[in-house]
């Protein structure tokens, strides 16, 4: 059961990491669209996207799975085998929100929290 949940875990986040800086390259990238004529830009773009993220999936997912598993191993060692799991898998998700909500609205949820209107915006 704990290597079940462990596995989802661990699954979860780096999916999630992946998405996230995939996106923001990609939000990068487009930025630029203007300044280019559109299929030349959409040439380019794929031709950029393709070199840059097929060595960086291939080596990232490897990084990710490796840090995600410290990471939440590290719960295990600060309060035990299934509540650490669950406080690092909870925590990561923290991060991972802030920085999504941060990219996608430009909000702070951290400072929602410590202002107290978190749930008002749920």
């Amino acid at each position: 059961m704990y290597r079940k949940a462990f596995n989802f875990a661990v699954t979860m986040l780096t999916i999630l990491t992946v998405n996230l800086i995939t996106t923001f390259i990609t939000d990068k990238l487009i930025s630029y669209k203007w300044e280019v004529k559109p299929l030349r830009f959409t040439l380019i773009s794929m031709g950029i996207i393709t070199i840059v993220f097929y060595p960086l999936f291939l080596k990232f997912e490897d990084w990710l799975n490796a840090f995600s598993k410290r990471f939440i191993k590290a719960g295990h060692g600060l309060a035990g085998k299934y509540l650490g799991l669950l406080l690092m898998f909870v925590s990561g998700l923290l991060v991972l929100t802030y920085f999504y909500a941060k990219q996608w609205y430009h909000i702070n949820i951290f400072r929602m929290i410590f202002e107290g209107i978190l749930l008002k915006a749920l």
